[in-house]
């Protein structure tokens, strides 16, 4: 008796468990994959919208980010971390190259949600170049930010190659 209770318990457990998965032939709404009508043709799912209350569809929201100094993709040099400092900043600019025969400094930044980093050069001398790290936050009144980080890189142009001279980075927080 107990063993037909488990058995059949079992079998319920199996059961829901499988009505609640998604079938073979199923998509999320607004995910772009093929999805297969009762009748087994193929309809193919648009660009991903928004459904407001009233049920019309609405288009995703078309982001412009400001122009920034396109990376180079030579090949690059890393700059000796004894010739970069990075005063006032929590963390310093990671993996600092020169490319370009020394005037371009490229390097990576953690960028999160509504924020877009650039890099411009300060000013050059004979013994130091200083690069500021730009934070620019795009949100707007009410809106909501992901805090997805995600490694970017960045880069400067320099007008001279940056040789032995220092590197200093300064950190600056914009509000667009």
């Amino acid at each position: 008796m107990r063993t037909g209770r488990l058995l059949a318990t079992a079998c319920f457990v199996v059961l829901a468990a499988a009505a609640c998965g998604s079938p073979a032939g199923s998509a999320s709404a607004g995910s772009g994959n093929t999805l297969r009508t009762s009748d087994s043709s193929p309809v193919t799912t648009s660009a991903p919208t928004s459904v407001t209350t009233s049920g019309k569809p609405v288009p995703p929201p078309i982001v412009v980010a400001p122009t920034a100094v396109p990376v180079p993709t030579l090949p690059r040099s890393p700059v000796p971390p004894g010739q970069i400092t990075a005063p006032g900043m929590t963390v310093a600019p990671q993996g600092v190259q020169v490319t370009n025969k020394g005037l371009d400094v490229v390097f990576t930044a953690e960028e999160a949600g509504c924020q877009l980093i650039t890099a411009q050069v300060q000013s050059q001398t004979a013994t130091t170049v200083t690069i500021l790290v730009v934070t620019t936050n795009t949100s707007k009144g009410n809106t909501v930010c992901p805090m997805i980080v995600r490694d970017v890189q960045i880069a400067a142009q320099l007008s001279s190659p940056l040789g032995s001279r220092k590197l200093v980075f300064e950190a600056v927080t914009k509000h667009s």
